[in-house]
């Protein structure tokens, strides 16, 4: 899905990206590692190519327990394929398959015959790939293992004849590409085996509770946030008033919900700008109380994604937001910003994401799990859920996913974005380069040559 209204146009990167050029294949191992942030495990891994540049790394997970049958091999590769030729600019592609073997194998410990561990039904994929990336335009020039800590051409015909065939993985670690990219600030982690986060509060603090009745105080007190009507009458009947509200009370009550809303997202804006969390207890359980509302907390993920100006123009202009907090914030509504606003649940906009403020809202949300419960907590994981799905890291937002849905299992944006993962659907931003994050420029702004990670 792609908006294609006027000012939705892609942005140019603020810093020139590096040509990234491989020279063997513990360079792109490494690659892969740093574009992901993690080794892979259970992996199928490409690389998309442009001439002899790397480009994309899509990641999918490879059960060969699920995928037996020659037609299944087909399907697997047929949707692999489709997925990384979202790539417009590769002209041709490098394949990767990771297998998590058992530590301490003979070749991972560096004695016994390099016998080649390559299995029917590895081959058998290796066979689709090659057919379906064919079929879209991107020619698979090679298809390697990673098993028993040693590298391995996928259906070598004679050892002697496949250069790097059986090569120890640790080579990895003397690369030119894992030297360059650690000197530019990338460092490579273990996979987490969970999602990573702290765990949520036992119970509500007293600053949390406090705040979560402040929320709905205003909620109760104001609902609608919408404008008086110029024609409301007064009742002719002073004794009878009925269902009759005094609008000017009324008034009184919406400028307290823009006040705090306003408040609110100018709170947010501040951390996501790179400020800290404020210290105060109260002021940090406001921030995350503000979440049960779900007005506010879609209207938050725009102004990660985008700007808090642009996100209240679009919110507004969608009656998602009131009049009166972009008038407290200086915004016109826009419908240009409109359409971007909805385009972010599912990071679906051709304008690219700050990735910077996006990377401040993960670690704001981390930072604020141990302080909070119930549906609070359940909305800071699905927050950062969205951020890792966003960057194409679907796996690891499956993780936090699961967390969430075996704590709060009816929490409406979990079973959402669980269905999204699920369905294997993948973020608009991590399939084109011009909008992708990359683990080797973690603060921000896309990858070496606009890497994609896609996992």
């Amino acid at each position: 899905m792609q908006t294609e209204l006027p000012g939705d146009a892609v942005l140019p990167s603020p810093t020139p990206r590096p040509t990234v050029k491989a020279v063997d294949v513990a360079d792109l191992i490494s690659y892969i590692h740093h574009t992901m942030g993690y080794p892979p495990r259970h992996s199928l891994t490409a690389i998309s190519l442009s001439g002899h540049s790397l480009g994309a790394v899509l990641r999918c997970d490879w059960d060969p327990a699920a995928v037996v049958s020659w037609p299944a091999h087909s399907a697997y590769a047929r949707q692999f394929a489709a997925h990384l030729a979202n790539d417009r600019r590769a002209d041709g592609c490098v394949a990767v398959l990771f297998r998590d073997d058992p530590a301490g194998s003979a070749d991972s410990a560096g004695a016994g015959p390099l016998e080649d561990p390559t299995t029917e039904s590895e081959r058998m994929l290796a066979v689709a790939l090659d057919r379906e990336f064919a079929d879209a335009g991107l020619p698979m020039r090679e298809m390697w293992l990673v098993a028993r800590g040693r590298v391995w051409h996928v259906d070598c015909p004679r050892p002697a004849a496949c250069s790097g065939h059986g090569t120890p993985v640790s080579l990895v670690e003397t690369s030119v590409i894992n030297a360059s990219l650690i000197l530019e600030g990338s460092l490579v982690s273990d996979e987490p085996q969970d999602s990573g986060l702290p765990a949520p509060a036992g119970r509500f603090s007293p600053d949390l509770l406090a705040a979560l009745v402040h929320v709905a105080e205003l909620a109760v007190a104001a609902p609608g946030l919408g404008d008086w009507p110029d024609d409301a009458d007064e009742p002719d009947d002073p004794e009878d008033t009925g269902d009759w509200i005094d609008p000017y009370a009324l008034q009184e009550l919406e400028d307290e919900m823009a006040d705090a809303l306003a408040g609110w997202l100018e709170g947010w804006d501040h951390v996501l700008s790179g400020g800290d969390l404020p210290q105060d207890p109260y002021a940090r359980a406001l921030l995350a109380a503000g979440l049960i509302r779900v007005q506010w907390r879609d209207c938050l993920l725009a102004v990660a994604t985008f700007s808090l100006e642009r996100a209240v123009s679009g919110a507004t202009w969608l009656g998602t937001v009131p009049r009166p907090v972009a008038e407290l914030l200086g915004v016109e509504p826009r419908e240009v910003n409109g359409v971007l606003f909805t385009s972010v649940i599912l990071a679906a906009s051709r304008r690219g994401p700050d990735w910077e403020r996006i990377s401040h809202l993960r670690a704001a949300c981390a930072e604020l799990l141990p302080e909070v419960a119930g549906a609070v907590a359940s909305a800071l994981r699905c927050l950062v859920a969205w951020v890792e799905w966003a960057r194409g890291r679907g796996s690891v937002a499956g993780r936090v996913l699961e967390e969430c849905r075996r704590d709060d299992p009816g929490y409406p944006l979990g079973e959402l974005l669980g269905e999204i993962v699920d369905r294997g659907m993948l973020s608009g931003w991590a399939s084109r380069r011009e909008t992708a994050w990359s683990a080797t420029a973690r603060g921000n702004r896309g990858g070496p040559g606009g890497a994609p990670a896609v996992a």
